[in-house]
């Protein structure tokens, strides 16, 4: 299951309102000032497990200024392969964590466990049987069994916290007096089976609060004690490469000499072809390949490149920490259920061109049925391409932490509007020339995120390689402030309006107060020159025009004229449309075609397409 989203309530910095998360169902990324709250809303998540209830820690950490205790309460739907595996009519689920004793479950995934047939009828059988004539009378232990059947009776609304565990002592408290323990034990069994197989539907959480760094050499007596604890990052690395605990030992203690070697040579094919290989598709800013030596009792990892071989502890803490992430990270996918990470300003030890290459390992996480949340203040970090994932966090004079659903909310505080160009450029505390910069020649500036998705979505459709770099402003008011600057830097451009009387209110400010030369690169949605000359607005049209009303009906929540609407018929355009979820209309695709052409990003044959 994916999550879609998290209601965090009174946890630290976060209060009561302005609470909610919506999770990208791939990458999301959270930007905002120092101190704003990222980190809390990160460490909030990642320290749940949807198979045990809130800690007495985790609920101590209540906001000072909150009335109400901390809960939490997680979104979750079905992947499509799931929809396919398992006949359900509801997909939405609903997870709450209220205190240290519950999980309550709503929708989707109760509705799966209540129409497990053969689940259903092991706990019917196990629940009507005479606890003392089959469990004895010993007081402690009937206590036990009667919360244990408890937990069994509501099953279908909370989540069997540690239900192995809890079922594995009801096997094994079974008196040998009861005729038919064999055939109970297999009920049990059951139970415990069909729950593994439900509950495996739900995602873990990886989270690190540090980021350890992979050492360049470990002794063998350490790392004895090292297999001992599953989240040292030396433990990844073997888990990494699919290296045992029982090929280690024989690396070093094996007696035959011909036996050590044979062992310690599939031990560095393993980390070659396992971690090397991946490593290098992603990591392009040097091929490097892994050396592994066995000195003595010491395991040593050396870095080639080149032809020249250095010992990890050399290398810069850029690549070590790459490294060192990149093994934690691959050891976790061999779980059986999908992953959550939860990353921390990941790309803090990294320049730029390596930060880059962090988000194709976040992309590739996430066609995985992984997701991917993580924190940034680096504009590099930030995917240009498809800024729809970014939320905006800020935190407001109450000392509150404020979740923010996009980087262009029009609620961001004032000064974020004024003082940079959009909320988004603020959020992440950066200059906007880092990412559009005098070097780019082909800018085009929108009136807002939702022209962004339109257009960033039939891009992706038409499969066109040359797009420009699209400038989002926050709001149509705005764009006259993004001009001034793109003129300092001296950055070619165009300016896409809507067909409507804001649009042609910073029309007259960009061409009669601010360049009349700016009239050239101005274009309106409905590409008609003729009527834009007339400059009376007689039948407005909008990004949204250019969508056909068969397309609209496509979408659960399509444009209705409402502002609410608005930003989710976009999203969901846009979301589908690049997930390929949806095959458009001749007369979309002819409209955004005519609006390339005027924009000169791709020439087409306009006819053949047209209806």
């Amino acid at each position: 299951m994916k999550v879609t989203s998290f209601n965090i309530n009174n946890y630290k910095s976060i209060g009561s309102k302005d609470n909610f998360l919506s999770v990208d169902p791939k990458v999301t990324a959270l930007i905002g000032k120092n101190e704003s709250g990222k980190s809390n809303i990160l460490e909030a998540i990642g320290k749940l497990s949807f198979n045990r209830p809130l800690s007495p820690n985790y609920l101590s950490n209540k906001n000072r200024g909150a009335s109400g205790e901390v809960s939490i309460i997680v979104h979750l739907e079905y992947y499509q392969s799931e929809l396919n595996q398992f006949e359900v009519s509801q997909a939405n689920t609903s997870l709450s964590f209220i205190d240290n004793t519950t999980i309550k479950i709503e929708g989707g995934l109760s509705e799966l466990v209540k129409d497990d047939e053969l689940l259903m009828e092991a706990i019917n059988d196990v629940l009507e049987l005479n606890i003392r004539s089959v469990w004895g009378n010993e007081s402690k232990r009937i206590k036990s069994v009667q919360d244990y059947m408890n937990g069994l009776k509501v099953i279908t609304s909370h989540v069997y916290i540690n239900h192995s565990a809890k079922l594995g002592h009801l096997k094994s408290w079974i008196t040998n007096a009861y005729k038919s323990k064999e055939d109970l034990i297999d009920k049990i069994e059951i139970i415990d089976n069909c729950l593994a197989k439900h509950y495996s539907l739900l995602p873990s959480m990886y989270y690190r609060e540090q980021y350890p760094q992979l050492e360049a050499s470990y002794k063998y007596d350490d790392i004895k004690d090292i297999f001992k604890d599953t989240n040292h990052i030396f433990y990844r690395f073997l888990i990494a490469a699919g290296i045992t605990e029982h090929e280690i030992v024989d690396a070093f203690e094996d007696p035959i000499d011909g036996n050590r070697k044979t062992v310690r040579n599939r031990i560095v094919r393993k980390i070659k072809n396992n971690i090397e290989a991946e490593f290098n598709e992603f990591y392009n800013q040097e091929k490097i390949e892994f050396q592994i030596e066995f000195e003595s009792r010491v395991f040593k990892i050396y870095i080639l490149t080149d032809d020249k071989a250095m010992n990890l502890s050399e290398r810069s803490n850029g690549l070590r920490w790459y490294i060192s992430i990149f093994v934690d990270v691959l050891s976790r996918e061999h779980k059986n259920s999908s992953l959550v990470y939860l990353l921390d300003e990941p790309g803090v030890y990294l320049h730029v061109n390596a930060q880059k290459q962090l988000l194709e390992l976040f992309s590739r996480l996430a066609e995985r049925e992984n997701q991917v949340i993580y924190t940034t203040h680096s504009p590099y970090m930030i995917d240009s391409k498809d800024i729809t994932n970014v939320r905006a966090i800020e935190k407001v004079e109450e000392g509150d932490t404020k979740i923010f659903k996009s980087a262009y909310n029009q609620n961001l505080s004032n000064d974020s509007k004024m003082e940079t160009l959009s909320p988004l450029v603020q959020a992440i505390g950066a200059d906007l020339k880092f990412n559009i910069g005098p070097s780019s020649k082909n800018n085009l500036i929108t009136e807002g995120i939702t022209d962004y998705m339109y257009m960033n979505a039939m891009i992706n459709y038409l499969g066109i390689d040359s797009a420009p770099n699209i400038i989002p402003s926050a709001g149509v008011s705005n764009i006259n402030r993004i001009v001034s600057i793109l003129f300092g830097w001296g950055c070619e451009f165009k300016i896409l309006l809507d067909y409507d009387k804001a649009g042609y209110k910073e029309y007259d400010v960009l061409v009669n107060k601010l360049d009349e030369t700016l009239e050239d690169k101005i274009l309106f949605v409905c590409c008609n020159e003729e009527v834009v000359k007339e400059k009376m607005v007689s039948n407005p049209q909008t990004i949204e025009s250019l969508i056909s009303e068969d397309d609209s009906k496509q979408l659960s929540t399509p444009y209705d004229g409402s502002s609410s609407s608005k930003k989710l018929a976009a999203k969901e355009f846009h979301d589908k449309v690049v997930n390929k979820e949806i095959e458009l209309m001749d007369e979309t695709v002819y409209n955004f075609k005519t609006l390339f052409e005027a924009l000169n990003i791709q020439d087409y044959n306009l006819t053949t397409v047209r209806n």
